[in-house]
């Protein structure tokens, strides 16, 4: 599918030939946005906003989206965004107590960014927003 873009995560490869191969990274135009994709296993410290600017400025985007925190987050930083979705599922995970499954839809018209973040709380779906545009940036 021309609109599904994918990027390796920790666990993608148990060794056999069979295995999917995907590339660390990915950066995307869409409307007037570079978007730049990882999964964050790479970053370390895990989630750490100087640390993901260091490779949102090597990837050259105006939002970086990674995970593997499975906590989900829209953080400004240094004038550009860093997107974390979480976990869809709330899978466990080593550096936080209690995952609330997550996931984050971004709605990109021009210049503009809705980010919707859908969070599973007490059997209940909250849906909060953030919008920043290309001049913000």
């Amino acid at each position: 599918a021309p609109n599904v873009h994918v990027v390796a995560g920790n666990c993608e490869s148990d060794g056999s030939s069979a295995s999917m191969s995907f590339p660390a990274t990915r950066v995307v135009q869409v409307g007037n946005f570079r978007i730049g994709l990882i999964h964050g296993h790479q970053v370390i410290p895990w989630g750490d906003h100087q640390a993901l600017a260091s490779v949102r400025r090597k990837l050259n985007v105006d939002i970086l989206v990674s995970g593997h925190t499975h906590q989900n987050e829209v953080v400004e930083h240094d004038g550009c965004y860093h997107i974390n979705p979480g976990s869809v599922t709330g899978a466990f995970s080593p550096t936080q107590g209690n995952v609330i499954p997550s996931f984050i839809l971004l709605a990109v018209q021009g210049s503009t960014v809705v980010c919707y973040v859908y969070e599973l709380i007490n059997d209940e779906v909250e849906v909060s927003k953030t919008e920043f545009s290309k001049d913000n940036l």
